[in-house]
């Protein structure tokens, strides 16, 4: 059944590349890390492939398969085949250096020791169809018209099993298609530097923001950016643990305007 369900898949999204253009398809590798019982982290890796396609100018659907081979830090069995379908939002567009935000939702089949408790002793595995999800922020590289690079850090989570971790991914993609009429024309990329003044909440911040802007103007007349920055931060109040956490920050923005001839 699932063959069936991806080749159904595949040829609705290459249906749809052949329609809009610019498509990309190759290998996507990733380091994931859990925490054991104890709080110990322990970092495995996943390959897997990608294949997407352009749907506009800040917009992009793909497919992805991941397998993850062994997810244990003990005798435990625990591993997961993730299919999941992403769309990536372009803020200032896919061309050059541009970031990106990307949401990911899929089946997760997940393969676990049953019972959790018996690893070692009692061979039995069980194997069960989960919804599994992603969101994350990365930075595509374009090199030339025919390679593009993505590197991606997200955050990843199969409910009803012991999989919530932060996870660092890459792909290298050859390219191809016909490339669509754009609406954006080309733009900067800089660094930022920023204070956060507090004006209600638990945090303020404990130092500049860091981080980098990219800006492109389009045909219309306006023009898109988005910047992102490292933040640190402090909890004023009583904290007991944890009181100056570090977060990073995505704003995307739009600027109209008007130009007399």
């Amino acid at each position: 059944m699932r063959p069936i369900l991806l080749g159904l898949a595949a040829a609705t999204l290459a249906g749809h590349a052949a329609a809009q253009g610019r498509a990309r398809i190759g290998p996507t590798v990733s380091s994931i890390v859990l925490q054991d019982n104890s709080g110990a982290n322990h970092t495995y890796y996943s390959v897997g492939g990608t294949f997407a396609f352009l749907a506009g100018d800040d917009g992009e659907i793909g497919l992805t398969v991941a397998r993850y081979k062994d997810l244990s830090a003990d005798a435990c069995t625990r591993a997961l085949t993730f299919y999941s379908v992403d769309s990536y939002y372009y803020p200032v567009g896919p061309k050059g250096i541009a970031p990106f935000a990307v949401t990911e939702l899929g089946l997760a089949r997940v393969t676990e020791s049953s019972p959790p408790y018996a690893c070692g002793v009692l061979a039995t595995t069980a194997t069960t169809t989960e919804i599994g999800l992603g969101y994350g922020l990365g930075v595509r590289i374009n090199a030339g018209h025919a390679v593009s690079a993505l590197v991606e850090g997200r955050f990843f989570q199969v409910p009803n099993s012991q999989i919530q971790a932060l996870e660092g991914r890459a792909n290298v993609s050859l390219a191809f298609g016909k490339a669509r009429q754009s609406q954006l024309l080309n733009g900067t990329v800089g660094p930022a530097v920023g204070l956060l003044f507090p004006l209600s909440g638990p945090m303020e911040g404990r130092g500049p923001a860091l981080g980098v802007r990219f800006r492109r103007d389009t045909k219309k007349g306006g023009t898109v950016s988005l910047q992102v920055d490292y933040a640190p931060l402090r909890v004023p109040a009583d904290c007991p643990t944890a009181c100056e956490p570090n977060a990073i920050l995505f704003a995307p923005g739009y600027e109209a305007s008007l130009h007399l001839g």
